[in-house]
């Protein structure tokens, strides 16, 4: 599974995703975007839209910050 967050600085939601895979412990790799127009182009071209965090799972986009959806997403099931 390869996972890419992009996420913008002090963005609390970018924070949170952040924190969520360190916390389950999955391996991914960040992209900073902010103030880097050729990285916004690929969240924008991901996405559609500008907003952070941008969680890609494989070939997989989800957009914004839902724990329960990118647990789903990443297969992190818990009782």
């Amino acid at each position: 599974m390869l996972v890419t967050v992009y996420v913008k600085a002090g963005d609390p939601y970018s924070d949170m995703l952040k924190n969520l895979l360190k916390y389950y412990e999955i391996e991914h790799e960040i992209v900073e975007v902010s103030r880097n127009e050729e990285k916004l182009k690929i969240i924008r071209e991901l996405s559609g839209q500008y907003n952070t965090p941008v969680l890609k799972v494989d070939e997989k986009v989800f957009v914004g910050f839902d724990r329960e959806k990118i647990k789903e997403i990443l297969g992190i099931k818990t009782e």
